[in-house]
């Protein structure tokens, strides 16, 4: 799970979402990974700078997790981050980033280009503007970069309800897709044959 420049400053000029929804997407992604024990790498991009530090809820689900902070604009040309993916092993990156128009785009296609399986989360992403985005999506998709939501990571990390990640990915459900929930409901009603 590679989340990227999830940054306080950003947020004021996200305009392809609603800020609040696109806060709560990035947070959900977060406790996907967290649940669910995925290697996890964070960066942030001059936080020193206007774009600020992470989020705090980032911060507080990974505490022990160094932060990478670059001055490049492209995560992927940054050698101690592209160093910090590969260690992680995994050929398939679940990507997220707080702009998609500069922050998801360039590291999610240079990443492709290198022979990864790349999922680019564009509901926790957003750009300056709709057009912004779509440009980008198109982009990405041309060089082979799978177009997903964080609900589609979590179906298809859940894979079974009935699955070992059924508790996990369903608190994360709860807490973070509205109106759905399975409190109080019985797992076992719903599946019974007719």
């Amino acid at each position: 799970m590679l989340l990227i420049d999830h940054q306080e400053g950003f947020f004021g000029g996200i305009k392809s979402i609603d800020t609040a929804e696109l806060r709560n997407n990035i947070i959900a992604l977060g406790k996907l990974a967290k649940v669910l024990n995925m290697p996890t790498v964070l960066t942030s991009s001059f936080a020193q700078g206007i774009n600020g530090s992470i989020i705090p809820e980032l911060l507080e689900l990974f505490p022990d997790l160094p932060v990478i902070n670059r001055h490049l604009v492209n995560a992927w040309a940054d050698p101690d981050y592209v160093e910090a993916v590969k260690a992680t092993g995994r050929k398939k990156l679940i990507m997220s980033a707080l702009t998609t128009d500069v922050c998801l785009v360039f590291p999610a296609i240079d990443a492709a280009k290198e022979g990864f399986e790349v999922y680019a989360v564009l509901d926790a992403s957003g750009a300056w503007s709709k057009r912004a985005e779509d440009a980008c999506v198109l982009r990405m998709n041309n060089a082979g970069v799978i177009m997903t939501t964080w609900v589609s990571v979590a179906a298809e990390l859940l894979h079974d309800h009935l699955g070992s990640y059924k508790q996990a990915v369903q608190g994360v459900y709860d807490e973070h897709l509205f109106g759905y929930s399975a409190e109080g409901k019985e797992d076992d009603a719903v599946l019974q044959p007719a």
